[in-house]
C-alpha cells in the first residue's frame, strides 16, 4: 500500500473522542448502490472481503467497513452533517442512474476539460458540499435520521455508486476520527502504518474556495461534472 507524508501524524497513544459536532464525516447513506463483481449491492449489504469495482485496480476487497447512525435530532441540532442529495442525472447523462446521498464531506470525480484548465488533470475530487450550487444538488434537509456507511481498501480508490464515481475512505486524521475509537483502533490493527502516513489520495483533492470556484465555472459553462472526455 502506497502512503506519503502527513502534517497531522497520529499518535497511537491518543484516545480519539470527538463530538459528533466536530467531526467530518467521509461516506455513503444507506441505500446507496455499489457496484461489486456480483453487480450492484446496497452499501448496507456488505461486508470485508466482498470485491468492489474501482477505477483504477479493478475488483478490490474491502478491508474494512463501518456505519454511523445520526438521529433525526442530532441532524436538527447540526444541519451541517444533513447528507448531499445529488439528483439523478446532476452529474451528468443519466449520472447518477438514481437519486444519490452521501455525507457532505464525501469527495465526488470531476472529470472535465474545465478541470483540466483549472489543475492540469481531467479527472478531481471534490467534497459534495461544494457543488451544491450545481442544478440537481442540495442539502437533503427534509431526510429524517440517516445512516452512513465508510468502506475502506488497500488504497484510496474511485468507486461506482449509483453509477456515478466517488471516492472510498481516505483515511486523513479527520476520517480516523470520524470513525469513532473502535473504528479507528480496527483501521490501525490492519494499517499499522496509517499512524505516521496516510493513503495517496486516487486523485488531486481539490478544496475550499478553490472547488467552489470549480463548480462555479461548470454552472457558468453549463458543463457536466462527469463528462465524457
Amino acid at each position: 500500500m502506497s502512503t506519503q507524508p502527513n502534517s497531522g501524524y497520529l499518535d497511537p497513544s491518543l484516545s480519539f473522542k470527538p463530538s459528533i459536532y466536530d467531526i467530518d464525516i467521509v461516506c455513503f447513506a444507506h441505500g446507496t448502490l455499489i457496484l461489486t463483481d456480483r453487480g450492484a449491492v446496497p452499501v448496507q449489504a456488505l461486508r470485508e472481503g466482498d470485491l468492489v469495482a474501482t477505477r483504477d485496480h479493478g475488483m478490490q476487497p474491502i478491508r474494512w467497513i463501518g456505519s454511523q447512525r445520526l438521529s433525526a435530532d442530532t441532524l436538527i441540532a447540526n444541519e451541517r452533517l444533513l447528507p448531499i442529495r445529488i439528483r439523478q442525472g446532476a452529474l451528468g447523462a443519466e449520472v447518477p442512474s438514481q437519486d444519490l446521498l452521501v455525507s457532505p464531506q464525501h469527495r465526488i470525480l470531476v472529470r472535465s476539460h474545465i478541470a483540466r484548465r483549472m489543475f492540469g488533470t481531467d479527472e478531481v475530487l471534490v467534497a459534495a458540499k461544494l457543488l451544491c450550487a450545481l442544478d440537481g444538488i442540495e442539502i437533503a434537509a427534509g431526510v429524517g435520521e440517516v445512516e452512513y456507511f465508510h468502506l475502506l481498501f488497500d488504497r484510496h480508490e474511485v468507486i461506482i455508486a449509483n453509477d456515478a464515481e466517488a471516492e472510498s475512505l481516505y483515511t486523513g486524521p479527520e476520517a480516523l476520527k470520524s470513525v469513532g475509537p473502535a473504528g479507528r483502533e480496527e483501521i490501525l490493527t490492519i494499517f499499522p502504518e496509517l499512524m505516521d502516513g496516510t493513503f495517496t489520495p486516487a486523485r488531486p483533492l481539490v478544496a475550499g474556495r478553490k472547488g467552489r470556484h470549480l463548480t462555479a465555472r461548470h454552472l457558468q459553462n453549463s458543463r457536466s461534472v462527469q463528462a465524457a472526455i
